[in-house]
């Protein structure tokens, strides 16, 4: 197997692995067994493209190859993945499963990082350019889905005005009821949350393997994690049943308008890969 199919198998991993996580933070948000079953063969599959990898490289070399920080890196989220399916398989923790798969994912990524930028020089270029494709697609797919948020959140005010002033009847029966009006519109936000933050991984790993500057105080990145953290908030209160209905929603129409205000305004005062 050469260098680039390697390279492409573990992009496929990391990729696999990103949709594991997500699937499990719904699970673990939701307590959804249709997901957790999801999440798990997905990881599952992860694990035995990592050992058919890993064992390819033992047969020819003639050893477990773990005698770099590189290999290491590969080795020790082989190791983790291998302990999260036992865990999960065997004993159902939940939420050691989930915090050990992000710790898994992100020594992946590490590693794919490491081994694009290490001494594979002919990979850098095609892995700049994918892991920056990845990033925007990504963004865009949770901005989408925030988006559909926001929308159901606007139709559940409505609705709720409507009922509580007992006008427009037949646009009421148009609407829907206002448990699936939140509950869409929380589902939406909880799928998107993670793979916002997978995009911003992505995108952190692409800023440090280029040679342009890279600033933690960039408008963008600031304004990323803030609005991560906005809908990590909503996601708080609405599952530990702090405030829901109403409240969630008008957070939720706020929450929106950083993301558009991030997206449009400190676009324009970002250097982060050349939206300025």
């Amino acid at each position: 197997m050469g260098i680039f199919e390697q390279f492409k198998l573990y992009e496929l991993i990391v990729i696999l692995y990103g949709l594991s996580v997500t699937f499990y933070f719904y699970d673990f948000v939701e307590r959804n067994r249709k997901a957790n079953k999801i999440a798990f063969w997905l990881l599952l599959l992860v694990w035995i493209l990592q050992t058919v990898l890993l064992f390819t490289n033992i047969y020819i070399h003639g050893f477990i190859p773990v005698f770099s920080i590189l290999e290491g890196l590969y080795f020790y989220a082989w190791l983790i993945l291998l302990v999260s399916i036992v865990v999960n398989y065997f004993y159902k923790m939940d939420l050691v499963v989930f915090i050990v798969n992000i710790i898994g994912f992100l020594v992946m990524m590490m590693f794919l990082m490491s081994y694009a930028t290490s001494d594979q020089s002919q990979l850098t270029g095609n892995f700049v350019g994918e892991i920056l494709v990845a990033h925007i697609v990504l963004a865009f797919v949770a901005y989408t889905l925030y988006t559909l948020s926001f929308a159901f959140a606007t139709l559940y005010l409505i609705q709720f005005y409507l009922l509580k002033k007992k006008r427009w009847r037949q646009l009421v029966k148009r609407i829907g009821n206002l448990e699936q009006l939140e509950k869409i519109s929380f589902l939406l936000v909880v799928f998107a949350t993670p793979i916002l933050l997978i995009s911003l991984v992505f995108g952190l790993l692409w800023a440090y393997t280029t040679d342009d500057l890279f600033y933690w105080l960039d408008a963008k990145t600031v304004g990323s994690f803030v609005v991560i953290g906005i809908y990590s908030i909503i996601i708080y209160i609405r599952v530990t049943k702090k405030l829901v209905g109403k409240s969630v929603a008008r957070l939720n129409i706020i929450a929106f308008l950083v993301l558009f205000s991030n997206y449009l305004i400190l676009s324009m005062l970002s250097n982060f890969h050349g939206l300025n």
